[in-house]
C-alpha cells in the first residue's frame, strides 16, 4: 500500500492544508481501497481501460470488451449485441469513456472512432457529419472549456462543436503548425490554452492563436506523453511512458521528475488533481501521489501483508468522482477510496520498523502526554508509535527492556511510563529509555490515582509512585470475586472498582470492604456477563461496566448504595455483546469498541449508533480493553488488523448529494428505458405488472443502503427493501392513475432510519380493457341478475351432490396436512441454509445428553470460523452462504456418526460429541478437524482456506445446565481467539 516516502494531507482547501500539516495523523493513515470487481467479476472478463461518472451520477467502466454501467451494486453491460434496454456497440473494444461538462458520455473507440451515449433510448450515436474520424482510433478526450470537445487518435486531432456536435478535423499545415501523426493527448488548461502531444512532441496554442508552438521537453524517441494535468501554480504537468514527469513553468522553462522503481523507470499514465494540491497518478507501478508544492513523491501500492491495500499494480485509469472518491482500474480490478479520511484513521503501515516484515499486531494501546502512542503485541516488544514533524509517516520506536506481551500503560502525570504485561511490571521514560523492572510477575491492568498506581494481575496490588518499588498486593484482594483482574477503575465518591472473570468488585479504600457484583446481583438488570473487560465513569458519576458477551450494564448511586439501572447489548443496536473498551469522547459522548465494530452512545437517552464501513472503519474486531482518548481529545483503539483513531469532533460523513435513480423499468411485458420515462408510463392490455429497480448511487455504503416503496394511493404502507432486493414488483393492477414512490433511508443516531435525499416517483397509468368500461359493466349487471334466479334453482339440485364431494375433499385434505405437519417440524429443526440442526434442535438434544450426562459424559464443541466477515465484504454474500454450506459438508464428512452438528446462526456451529473418554477424545476430534480443514473448501467459483477457533467443555456430572455448559464453551472460545486464533481450547472448572 505505502513506502517510506512522507505523505501529504488532502484537505478542501489551503487553510485546512495548514492546519492538517500540524496534525500527524492524517499523514500516517493507511487509505483503504473497495474492491468493486476483481477478474472473473468484471464484465465480460474485460481489461478495464477508463472511467467516467455520467450526468445521472453512474460510474462507467470501459474495457477491451465492452462497456459496463455500475450502479454501486450491480453491472449493466453494454457489448455488440443489443439488448431491450441496451443498444449495441459497433466494436467490443472502447478505449475511452469521457463525461462532458453536461454529463454528457462520449466512447473513443479503437477502430470506430467517436461515440455519444443516449440515456433517453440507451443507444449510441455518431456526430451529424460523416469524417475520418468515424472509423478511426480515438486515444484521448478533453473538454474545450466551452461545452465543446477536442479529440485525439492515430488520425490526427479533432474538434467537436457544442451547439450542433458536429466534428472538425485539424489537418496539419504550415500555417497551424501542427505537425502529422497520431495525436495522443490533449489538454484544455484554465486559461483556455490547448496542449497537444504528438509521439514525442508537446505543443501548445493560447486563445487567440492560429499556431501551435513547440515546448522543449527532452523526450527520447520512443517515449510518449501519456497525459496531463496542471496544478495551483498554472504549472503544466505531463506523464510519459519513460522518463516520469515534465513539467512546463508559466514562463516555458521545462523541469522533470524522474519515477523508478527498484531502480527501473515506470510507465505513468492518466492523473487526477485533488483539492489538497497533489496529483494522483495512474501507473504500472501503482500510484503516484505527488505534492505540487515541495515535489515530493509517495507511492501507493499493493502490499499483500496489508488488506484494504491497492488491489493491483498495474493501473490503467484514475478518475475522481463527484463524491470525492478516487476509482481506479487495473488490468483485473475496479476499486475506489476515500483519498482524505478525516473522522476516522485506520494505521496499519506505520506499525512496522522493517518494510519486509509484517506491520505489528498491536493488541493493547495508550496515549502518552507527549503525543506519541505506545503500544504491546505477542511478538516484539513495547512500541512507540512517534508523529512526524515534518507532516510524513509516524516511526516506530521498540522500548528495549518491555518484554513482548505488554497488556496496558501508565503514564503519570509529571512520572516516567510504567508498563504491564507478560513481562512483568516496568518502569521507564518517556523518551522509552532507562526501562527498569520492578516486577517479573504477570500484570495485566494499571490505573494511576493521586500517588498511587494500582496494579491488576491476579489480584490487586500498588506501588507508591513518589518512590516506585515492587507492587504491594493490597490486603483486600483476597476478597475479590475472582483473583483475576481483567479492568480497573475509579468514581467520584472514591471507590476502587475492580473488574474480574467472574464479576465486579467495589472496594472501599476507606475501610477494605470489598461489595461482589456478579450476574446473580445487582438487581436488575443485572449485571449480564461475569467476564468484566472494561469500566468507565462518565460525567454524570455513573459507572459503565462493559463484559465479555453480556453487553454493557450502567450503575448508578443512591443514596450509598449502587444499583443497575440500564443495560446496553446488540439487541439495543450495540454491534456486538462482548465489549472491550469504553471511553469518553471530546464530544461527550461515550465511545465503544467491540468484536462486532465501534459504536457511539449518548449518554443522555443512551442511543446507539453504530460505525459502519461507509464511516470510514476498516477494522471490526478489536482488543479486549485496547483503546484511550489522545491529548487532543481523539480516541484510539486497537483492533484485529491495526489501530482505528476517531476524532469526534469531526463531522460525520454526508451523502445527500448522492441520486436516487431508477436502474430498469418493465411495465406491461415491455421494457422501458428509465430515463425516457418523463411525466411517467402508461400500462395497456391483459399483462398489468410492474418491475421497477431502483439504486442510490453512493458508491461508499452501497451495501448498507436501505429503501422503502409504496404505490400511492392503493397503498398506505411502505415497503422495505435492502441493497440486495432495490426492486418494487406488483401485478394485476387496477386500471387507473398511480404513483410508485421510492425512498432511499439511512441510519440515524439512536437507531432506526431516516429518509435521506430527494424520493423518486413515477407516475403509473393503468389503462381499462374493455369489459371495464361503464357500458359494459352495467350490461353484465343485468346479465348478471337473469342468471342469478337460474342458479338458485340449479344450486339447490347440485346441494347433495357437492356434499358428498366434500366430504371426500375433507379426507384428502386431512391426508395432505398430516404429511405437511412432518414437513414444518422439520424446517423447525434444521437450518435452511446448511440442512444442519438449528438453535432450537440443538436446545432439545443438548437437553438429553445433560439428564445422562453422570451416566455417559458428553462434549460440547462450539467452533467459529476466522475472518469470515471479510468474506462476505470482499466476495459477496452468495460466496459466504456457499462457504458455510462446503463447511457444514466438511463437517459431517470429518466427524463421527454418532456425533451431532449444529449451526446456531452466523458462522457459529456446535458439535455434540458423544461418549467421551476424556480430553483425549476432544484432541483427537479437533486434530481430525483441523486436518480436514487445511484443505481449501469450495465456495461457487472460489476455494478459500479456511480458519477456525474451537471451545470445547466437557459435561460429566448431573446438575449442569444448557446455559452453563454453553457459557464455558464460550469462554474457552473466546480464550482461542485471544491466543492467536486458529487454535483449540478446553474449557475448565476455572475459566
Amino acid at each position: 500500500m505505502s513506502t517510506s516516502e512522507p505523505r501529504m494531507p488532502a484537505v478542501e482547501d489551503r487553510d485546512a492544508a495548514r492546519a492538517i500539516a500540524r496534525d500527524p495523523w492524517p499523514p500516517t493513515a493507511d487509505l483503504f481501497f473497495k474492491v468493486v470487481a476483481r477478474d472473473d467479476a468484471i464484465p465480460d472478463s474485460g481489461l478495464p481501460r477508463a472511467i467516467a461518472q455520467d450526468a445521472a451520477g453512474f460510474i462507467w467502466l470501459a474495457t477491451d470488451a465492452g462497456l459496463a454501467r455500475w450502479d454501486g451494486t450491480a453491472f449493466k453491460t453494454y457489448s455488440t449485441e443489443a439488448t431491450a434496454d441496451a443498444g449495441a456497440l459497433p466494436e467490443p473494444m472502447v478505449n475511452l469513456v469521457h463525461a462532458d461538462r453536461a454529463g454528457r458520455l462520449w466512447l473513443g473507440m479503437s477502430a470506430e472512432g467517436l461515440l455519444w451515449h443516449d440515456p433517453a433510448t440507451e443507444r449510441f450515436r455518431r456526430p451529424p457529419n460523416r469524417t475520418s474520424l468515424d472509423h478511426g482510433h480515438v486515444r484521448a478526450i478533453s473538454d474545450d472549456g466551452r461545452g465543446g470537445l477536442w479529440v485525439g487518435g492515430d488520425g490526427g486531432l479533432a474538434h467537436v462543436r457544442r451547439s450542433d456536435g458536429r466534428v472538425t478535423i485539424i489537418h496539419p499545415t504550415a500555417a497551424n503548425g501542427l505537425p502529422p501523426g497520431a495525436v495522443g493527448a490533449v489538454f484544455v488548461d484554465r486559461a483556455g490554452t490547448l496542449w497537444v502531444a504528438t509521439g514525442a512532441l508537446l505543443l501548445r496554442r493560447a486563445v487567440g492563436e492560429e499556431r501551435f508552438s513547440r515546448v522543449g521537453l527532452a523526450l527520447e524517441p520512443d517515449d510518449r506523453i501519456a497525459a496531463m494535468q496542471t496544478d495551483r501554480q498554472g504549472r503544466l504537468w505531463a506523464t510519459t511512458s519513460k522518463s516520469g514527469f515534465h513539467i512546463v513553468e508559466p514562463g516555458g522553462r521545462v523541469r522533470t521528475l524522474p519515477i523508478t522503481v527498484d531502480g527501473q523507470t515506470t510507465a505513468l499514465g492518466m492523473m487526477t488533481a485533488m483539492p489538497d494540491g497533489t496529483l494522483w497518478t495512474a501507473s504500472r507501478s501503482g500510484i503516484w501521489v505527488v505534492d505540487t508544492t515541495t515535489l515530493a513523491v509517495r507511492r501507493r501500492a499493493h502490499d499483500r501483508q496489508i488488506p484494504g491495500s491497492l488491489p493491483e499494480d498495474g493501473l490503467n485509469y484514475l478518475m475522481r468522482d463527484r463524491a470525492g472518491m478516487v476509482w481506479a482500474a487495473g488490468d483485473a480490478s475496479l476499486s475506489h477510496v476515500d483519498p482524505a479520511p478525516r473522522r476516522v484513521l485506520g494505521i496499519v503501515d506505520a506499525l512496522r520498523t522493517d518494510r519486509t516484515q509484517p506491520p505489528d499486531a498491536a493488541w493493547s494501546v495508550a496515549a502518552a502526554p507527549d503525543g506519541t502512542v505506545w503500544y504491546g503485541s505477542a511478538d516484539a516488544p513495547a512500541s512507540r508509535l512517534i508523529p512526524a514533524e515534518n507532516g510524513g509517516m509516524a516511526q516506530v520506536q521498540r522500548v528495549p527492556g518491555t518484554g513482548r506481551d505488554v497488556h496496558d500503560f501508565a503514564f503519570p502525570v509529571g512520572r516516567d511510563a510504567f508498563l504491564a504485561g507478560e513481562g512483568g511490571l516496568v518502569q521507564v521514560r518517556l523518551d522509552g529509555r532507562g526501562a527498569r523492572r520492578l516486577s517479573p510477575l504477570s500484570w495485566w491492568r494499571l490505573l494511576t490515582q493521586g500517588d498511587t498506581l494500582y496494579v491488576g494481575g491476579m489480584g490487586v496490588a500498588t506501588v507508591d509512585l513518589r518512590r516506585p518499588t515492587a507492587p504491594v498486593l493490597a490486603r483486600w484482594s483476597h476478597a475479590l470475586s475472582d483473583p483475576r483482574v481483567k479492568s480497573l477503575a475509579t468514581t467520584r465518591d472514591g471507590s476502587l472498582w475492580v473488574g474480574t472473570a467472574r464479576g465486579l468488585n467495589r472496594v472501599d479504600l476507606a475501610t477494605g470492604t470489598v461489595t461482589r457484583i456478579t450476574r446473580q446481583t445487582g438487581g436488575p438488570p443485572a449485571l449480564r456477563g461475569n467476564f468484566v473487560s472494561t469500566l468507565l465513569e462518565d460525567g454524570q458519576g455513573r459507572l459503565w461496566a462493559g463484559t465479555v458477551g453480556g453487553g454493557i450494564t450502567i450503575f448508578a448511586r443512591h443514596e450509598r448504595t449502587w444499583r443497575a439501572v440500564a443495560h446496553l447489548g446488540r439487541r439495543d443496536g450495540m454491534p456486538h455483546d462482548t465489549i472491550d473498551k469504553i471511553l469518553t469522547g471530546s464530544d461527550g459522548n461515550i465511545w465503544v469498541s467491540t468484536d462486532g465494530g465501534i459504536a457511539w452512545i449518548d449518554p443522555g437517552p443512551l442511543t446507539i449508533t453504530p460505525l459502519r464501513a461507509a464511516d470510514g472503519v476498516a477494522f471490526t474486531a478489536n482488543w479486549t480493553g485496547a483503546g484511550d482518548r489522545l491529548p487532543d481529545g481523539r480516541i484510539v483503539f486497537a483492533g484485529f488488523g491495526g489501530l482505528t483513531i476517531i476524532d469526534p469532533a469531526a463531522p460525520p460523513r454526508r451523502a445527500d448529494h448522492a441520486p436516487l435513480r431508477f436502474t430498469a423499468i418493465e411495465g406491461g411485458g415491455r421494457t422501458i428505458i428509465p430515463a425516457s420515462v418523463g411525466g411517467g408510463i402508461t400500462i395497456a392490455g391483459r399483462n398489468r405488472s410492474l418491475t421497477a429497480s431502483f439504486a442510490r448511487l453512493d458508491f461508499t455504503a452501497s451495501r448498507d443502503q436501505a429503501y422503502a416503496y409504496r404505490l400511492s394511493p392503493l397503498e398506505s404502507d411502505w415497503t422495505p427493501a435492502d441493497a440486495l432486493h432495490r426492486v418494487a414488483r406488483y401485478t394485476n393492477m387496477p386500471p387507473g392513475r398511480s404513483t410508485l414512490e421510492v425512498r432511499a433511508l439511512q441510519p440515524v443516531p439512536g437507531g432506526g432510519l431516516a429518509m435521506i435525499g430527494a424520493p423518486l416517483v413515477l407516475p403509473i397509468t393503468v389503462e381499462p380493457r374493455g369489459f371495464e368500461t361503464t357500458l359494459v359493466r352495467a350490461a353484465a349487471v343485468m346479465t348478471a341478475g337473469a342468471l342469478l334466479f337460474g342458479l338458485f334453482h340449479l344450486r339447490l339440485r347440485s346441494a347433495r351432490r357437492r356434499e358428498k364431494v366434500l366430504e371426500r375433499l375433507v379426507e384428502h385434505r386431512t391426508a395432505e396436512l398430516i404429511v405437511s405437519q412432518g414437513e414444518l417440524e422439520k424446517l423447525a429443526y434444521s437450518d435452511t441454509l446448511t440442512g444442519l440442526g438449528n438453535r432450537r434442535l440443538y436446545g432439545e438434544v443438548v437437553g438429553r445428553h445433560l439428564a445422562n450426562a453422570h451416566r455417559q459424559p458428553f462434549a460440547l464443541l462450539l467452533i467459529d470460523l476466522d475472518q469470515f466477515k471479510p468474506v462476505n465484504d470482499d466476495l459477496g454474500h452468495d460466496v459466504g452462504d456457499a462457504l458455510l454450506v462446503g463447511v457444514s459438508d466438511r463437517l459431517t464428512t470429518t466427524l463421527r456418526q454418532q456425533d451431532s452438528i449444529f449451526r446456531l446462526g452466523g458462522d457459529e456451529f456446535a458439535v455434540l460429541v458423544a461418549n467421551v473418554e476424556g480430553t483425549q477424545t476432544i484432541e483427537d476430534i479437533c486434530t481430525r478437524l483441523y486436518t480436514a480443514f487445511a484443505l481449501p473448501v469450495a465456495a461457487g467459483r472460489h476455494d478459500l482456506h479456511v480458519a477456525m477457533s474451537i471451545g470445547a467443555v466437557i459435561a460429566a456430572r448431573a446438575g449442569q445446565t444448557p446455559e452453563a455448559i454453553y457459557k464455558q464453551a464460550d469462554l474457552a472460545l473466546y480464550d482461542a481467539k485471544r491466543s492467536g486464533r486458529g487454535i483449540w481450547r478446553l474449557a475448565t472448572t476455572d475459566i
